[in-house]
């Protein structure tokens, strides 16, 4: 990519090539033109000039007016953080999931924490093995009801 100082002296380059050759244009119009009209053409093409370079420093006002006035209740929201789990609730998920995948899983590490959080309070009763798949642990409802045992909720 040029550099800027590069890219303005190729834009005024090119513009000064396109009007040497609107001029070149220009130039034979208006000498062939009527005496009487040369005065008129040349207030046209001093207009034309006039309009295109008052719609141009319109445009630049413009935009160094707009630029600053976005104000910050203007703005865009900033995106919302994103939000994070505790670490702890993410190990007892991951733990209650595994449950209901192995069997063993849950009568080594699981059963042994409802228990110890059960203490004193009533007994648990043992979930039963699911008929169909052996190999897996309780459903997720049984291992609700549990905890809701454990939590002394109906």
């Amino acid at each position: 990519m040029a550099r800027p100082a590069n890219r303005f002296g190729r834009r005024l380059a090119g513009r000064a090539v396109i009007v040497a050759l609107l001029a070149l244009v220009v130039l034979p119009i208006y000498l062939t033109m009527s005496p009487a009209w040369r005065p008129t053409a040349v207030r046209l093409a001093c207009a034309i000039v006039l309009v295109i370079g008052c719609a141009r420093a319109r445009r630049w006002a413009r935009d160094a007016v707009l630029a600053d006035a976005l104000s910050p209740f203007e703005a865009p929201p900033e995106p919302p953080a994103a939000v994070q789990l505790d670490p702890a609730f993410l190990r007892l998920r991951d733990d209650l999931v595994a449950s209901t995948r192995s069997r063993r899983y849950f009568d080594v590490v699981l059963w042994p924490r409802l228990i110890t959080l059960a203490g004193a309070g009533p007994a648990l009763p043992y979930p039963p093995r699911r008929r169909v798949l052996g190999r897996r642990g309780p459903a997720l409802r049984v291992l609700e009801d549990l905890v809701a045992r454990v939590e002394g909720r109906p």
